[in-house]
């Protein structure tokens, strides 16, 4: 059983650089030994922990009327005690793309945007410069990965505030020659960035305020931050990993660059991300309040074909599975140093959440099989 194996869908959203990036290097060289847990969900969690050898893993399982088991377990630093509670933050990675469509979805319902609005409306002054390939190419285009902009942006955009950064990089990335035809899955954090300066030029307002003024807070997401977890010279939250174990000190550089935030620059606790993932479920439902029923809608709905792999939505992998009842939603994200994991099963009113401070390593998606556990634990209590 496979949730979402496709390489397209779950890429990180930029490899961090590694001359940015302090390693610190383990202090034992053995994982920490699995510990009891007051319930079965944790315990489970546990052994899916030290069984896929990563240091600290938190899951959650969630309805579209709320979260029915959450928890996180291990250690916020290879090898150390096992200290990461479930109040936590996990970086989510390109997961965060599904959130940035929603704040798109916000600004649709107030009038600011519409899902057909181009890239020459948005930016009218580049609308004689830009290649006459992107002049075309709609918001819709942008967050299904179907605009034929390039995957990442090969420049360094790190001179000004980041809102300053994204007006940059989309001038860069409208003069580049497309990667694929407009309608073609090819995927685009540059093409989420842009998304993002678009965002914040119908509000006047950057991305970073934007996000957690329309979306989180409305949801009651109260951990989210940018960037990389917790304060360096401190063990307050999870550290960041290799996927060979040595912990990354959470500096600015050893996460993805502030310009593509859009993309996947976010991280929160394990239960504030099931919020989003139980309004999502409620939205499939039809019982949700931040956005219009036909714009929640449009967030899931096939978008793109992706060959091989179902369709991409907007911010979504789209597939058909047994376990799910039919349709079901899935992505995963990292940004090398850390992995995350979502499978929604709206027919079946189910999701499941898992997230690490650990990047790939030997198994390329090293969160899958704790998704496919869960999973069976939901439908069949075993």
């Amino acid at each position: 059983m496979k949730p979402f194996v496709a390489a397209v869908v779950i890429a990180a959203a930029v490899g961090v650089c590694g001359c940015e990036r302090v390693l610190l290097g383990p202090d034992v060289v053995a994982n920490t030994p699995p510990t009891p847990h007051e319930t079965r969900f944790a315990t489970i969690l546990e052994s899916l922990r030290y069984a896929l050898d990563l240091p600290a893993l938190a899951g959650a399982i969630v309805t579209d009327s709320g979260t029915t088991a959450v928890a996180a377990v291990g250690s916020r630093r290879w090898g150390g005690p096992a200290d990461v509670t479930v109040d936590d933050r996990f970086h989510l990675g390109s997961n965060a793309k599904a959130i940035t469509a929603t704040l798109i979805g916000v600004l649709v319902d107030e009038g600011r945007l519409a899902w057909t609005t181009t890239l020459a409306e948005a930016f009218p002054e580049l609308a004689a410069t830009m290649r006459p390939e992107y002049r075309d190419v709609t918001v819709r285009d942008l967050l299904s990965h179907g605009s034929g902009l390039m995957r990442d942006a090969r420049p360094r955009f790190d001179q000004g505030t980041p809102r300053q950064q994204r007006v940059a990089l989309v001038a860069w990335a409208l003069a580049q020659v497309p990667v694929a035809p407009r309608g073609t899955f090819s995927y685009s954090n540059v093409g989420y960035a842009v998304a993002g300066a678009i965002a914040e030029r119908v509000a006047d307002a950057a991305f970073e305020d934007l996000l957690p003024a329309k979306v989180l807070q409305p949801l009651g997401i109260t951990t989210a931050g940018f960037g990389p977890m917790g304060t360096p010279g401190l063990l307050d939250q999870p550290l960041q990993h290799t996927g060979s174990h040595a912990p990354v000190e959470p500096v600015p550089g050893a996460d993805n660059p502030p310009v593509i935030t859009p993309a996947g620059r976010l991280h929160m606790s394990i239960g504030d991300w099931a919020k989003f993932a139980t309004w999502v479920l409620a939205a499939e439902a039809g019982h949700q309040t931040l956005l219009q029923p036909a714009t929640a809608r449009a967030l899931t709905d096939s978008a793109v074909a992706v060959p091989g792999n179902g369709a991409y939505a907007l911010g979504w992998g789209v597939l058909q599975r047994d376990w799910a009842g039919g349709r079901c939603l899935l992505h995963t994200g990292s940004n090398n140093l850390n992995y995350a994991e979502i499978a929604l099963a709206p027919g079946r009113h189910f999701g499941i959440l898992v997230a690490t401070n650990q990047g790939p390593g030997e198994l390329a998606i090293p969160t899958d099989p704790a998704v496919g556990r869960l999973i069976l634990l939901h439908l069949n209590g075993e």
